[in-house]
């Protein structure tokens, strides 16, 4: 059962990013009914066996229900009590006062939000289920990958020869820049930005893989060190190829990210290994990385970049800071319960200072948007846990002796670090394709870096703690 929900959950992950990013109705229903129908199906299966285990933290279960609390009609007083804002606008004559309210201010875009908020806690739940390091493959990591070098290869022909199409449909925006499947070039490079950390830890894995080899002398040398050696040659290649695609993309924020996020998992990695060669190998990555940039040309990158100095801003950057300034008047007043998840566009027309003439359906900053839709408190039982993860996978990394979770836990890491800082200056986490990996990505981790290491024996965990230090120590 686990080997089918492992494919469905790889279908569905590739299926939505293709799909424009899953930002169709269609797209993200048909998403929601196969990722429901998955976990049903799985939920049948153990009660039916007599048993029934759900790998979900109360974490996301407490941010779930939270939001499915501004669902329920309130008594009016309460909601009075709890946001003010709600009631200065006078009632019109010939009305009465509600007597029950719900604190979102239009439950059914509510309602579709928390729909699509259930569909991606069942993606966690699925990858957190099926996730299994001790076979040292996994087909959610070759998904993830597939997914960032087919869009990488595909902006790239986009960029390269000036094909304004995905697929049949004749692109209206972000014209001259690498989208791939994506409409928003930004999310394209969001998309490259969350699936190109599991190259990087595929490097490791095969790099380390590779110097075990070495170490064993001329005579215990197997052909698997060669190999090792080569595939992680190819996942060079290969993240070359990817870094292109996220060049051409020309989303500075994704750049930046991607950027930050690889010195994170470098810095990491060099801890873990302690190796020079690691080291001279990475920094000669990035020469080759950086020379054929400049080979290919990189003017029309720099100068978005450029912009970022000019005295007098573009609209993108412009109308991006207007939104996010606004919009911290939005969560002034609605500073617990928000107003209701997926609502941000009707609430914020009574924000809009600047650019009034355009409807803005997104803040541009997840971490506002999500403070304005759900309250403080409901951004803070979202965030909190996944930065309290990304730490303990982290740990976990340096202190586990294995090869391959480490390796996949390094993906894992360098994902979440990146939407992280990704999430300042954009929407990633409001598009279905990218918001359904990172909770796959949050799942994957969550099980390697808790529920593995909690079914261990305490033995074999002090046992190979004891050779993994006395390893680097050699």
């Amino acid at each position: 059962m686990n080997r089918i929900l492992e494919v469905v959950l790889a279908l569905v992950l590739v299926g939505t990013a293709l799909d424009f990013g899953g930002v169709q109705p269609l797209a993200y229903t048909l998403m929601e009914i196969v990722l429901f129908a998955a976990l049903l199906a799985a939920m049948v299966q153990e009660t039916w066996h007599g048993r029934l285990d759900i790998p979900v933290s109360i974490c996301p279960l407490l941010f779930v229900a939270w939001v499915g609390l501004e669902l329920i009609p309130l008594p009016a007083g309460l909601v009075h009590a709890l946001e003010p804002a709600r009631f200065r606008a006078p009632i019109p004559p010939g009305f009465d006062e509600p007597a029950w309210l719900t604190l979102s201010i239009d439950p059914h875009a509510t309602l579709l939000a928390w729909i699509k908020l259930l569909a991606y806690l069942a993606g966690f739940i699925i990858a957190a289920r099926v996730f299994d390091s001790k076979t040292r493959r996994s087909l959610l990591v070759r998904a993830l990958i597939g997914i960032g070098i087919f869009e990488a290869i595909y902006g790239s022909v986009e960029y390269l020869t000036g094909w304004e199409k995905i697929f049949a449909y004749s692109k209206q925006y972000y014209l001259g820049m690498a989208t791939g499947t994506y409409i928003n070039h930004n999310h394209f490079g969001g998309v490259l930005e969350l699936t190109l950390p599991f190259l990087v830890g595929s490097i490791l894995y095969y790099f380390q893989t590779w110097q075990d080899n070495r170490r064993r002398g001329p005579l215990r040398r197997d052909k698997s060190g060669t190999s090792a050696g080569f595939q992680a040659l190819v996942y060079m290649f290969l993240l070359i190829v990817m870094l292109v695609g996220l060049i051409f993309s020309r989303s500075r924020s994704a750049i930046l990210a991607s950027i930050l996020s690889l010195l994170v998992m470098a810095l990491l990695a060099q801890l873990r290994v302690r190796r020079k060669t690691w080291l001279l190998g990475l920094f000669g990555f990035l020469a080759v990385a950086v020379g054929y940039g400049l080979w290919i040309g990189l003017e029309p990158v720099l100068s978005r970049f450029e912009e970022l100095a000019l005295p007098n801003q573009s609209f993108s950057e412009a109308s991006r800071l207007s939104f996010a300034h606004d919009a911290l008047g939005l969560v002034r007043d609605y500073r617990w319960t928000g107003t209701g998840l997926g609502t941000f566009g009707l609430a914020f027309r009574h924000y809009q200072s600047n650019f009034v003439t355009f409807f803005v359906d997104h803040a541009h900053n997840d971490y506002v948007e999500f403070a304005s839709d759900t309250g403080l408190v409901g951004a803070a039982l979202l965030f909190i846990p996944i930065v309290y993860l990304l730490v303990k996978m982290a740990v976990v990394f340096l202190r586990d002796s294995r090869r391959y979770r480490p390796a996949v836990l390094l993906g894992c890491v360098g994902t979440v670090f990146a939407i992280l800082i990704h999430s300042a200056t954009d929407f990633n986490l409001q598009v279905p394709a990218n918001a359904l990996i990172v909770a796959v990505v949050l799942g994957m981790g969550y099980k390697a870096a808790y529920l593995e290491k909690r079914d261990e024996p305490p033995d074999t965990r002090a046992t190979r703690e004891r050779v993994h230090t006395a390893s680097r120590h050699h």
